[in-house]
């Protein structure tokens, strides 16, 4: 007899994009996008508090909103711990990017590298879906998702009421935070990876961050306010397997998991 849709072996990935249609038959500006990994019981409200959060977003009207939802099989899963978040204030943003450098110098990314990435996010004309694969010694971009990106994927909390304790804990409790570490402590468990740099394309959020395998270093300002564009860095080791690395990133299903107090 086959299980039903509420069994406990199964959870479901909620994925939900939303973007704007760009002048001239240019591509969709991506405008926001929203993950979450959760029980049968749990589907209706998610996607409901999610798409409201869409129709809310700062970024402007959506003209395209996708909802996907797949069956994910438990015993796929990887449980993961959350990295150890430190936020740090700075009085301008040169200041914030001069210590987003010396931060990622000692997560082991040359300061070439480090340096392109952070140039890199700072011309971009319009957000991109996911983030840039660089090389962390020469900063060159090493994936080939163009204006796409590279997007993490099948990603939420073990626990969420544990998770919104520890992020309380840490300093932090608004909604990209959580979505941030959950994303970055996804990243930081692949295997070849060294770091990542993001800040958000939200134009009155101007924290970012920088992350290493260990630590999610929340900084502000990383931006100035009511810039609307935002983007992501992943630093590599130079003979990463990218074919295995984006696999890892895009389709393994992760839960994160928080220390004990």
């Amino acid at each position: 007899m086959s299980e039903n849709k509420s069994s406990p072996h199964y959870l479901f990935s909620i994925r939900m994009r939303a973007a704007a249609n760009g002048n001239s038959g240019h591509e969709r500006q991506h405008l926001s996008g929203c993950e979450r990994l959760v029980s049968y019981d749990q589907m209706t409200t998610v996607v409901q508090n999610l798409f409201q959060r869409i129709l809310t977003h700062t970024r402007g009207e959506a003209d395209n909103i996708n909802i996907q939802i797949d069956k994910i099989d438990r015993t796929t899963i990887r449980l993961i711990p959350a990295l150890k978040i430190e936020s740090l204030e700075f009085a301008s943003v040169e200041q914030a990017h001069g210590n987003t450098i010396a931060s990622l110098v000692d997560f082991g990314v040359s300061e070439i590298a480090a340096r392109k990435g952070i140039e890199l996010i700072k011309n971009l004309s319009i957000s991109m879906r996911g983030g840039m694969i660089l090389n962390t010694i020469t900063g060159e971009r090493v994936d080939s998702s163009g204006a796409r990106g590279v997007r993490l994927s099948h990603m939420d909390c073990e626990n969420e009421s544990a998770f919104l304790s520890f992020l309380a804990r840490s300093g932090v409790g608004n909604e990209k935070a959580r979505e941030a570490v959950i994303l970055a402590s996804k990243a930081a468990s692949a295997k070849d990876y060294m770091a990542e740099l993001c800040w958000s394309d939200d134009p009155y959020y101007v924290t970012g961050y920088v992350a290493s395998k260990e630590i999610y270093r929340r900084l502000s300002p990383m931006k100035l306010k009511n810039d609307n564009v935002g983007g992501r860095v992943f630093f590599v080791k130079p003979n990463a397997d990218l074919n295995d690395l984006i696999d890892f990133f895009e389709h393994q299903p992760v839960l994160v998991k928080v220390p004990r107090k």
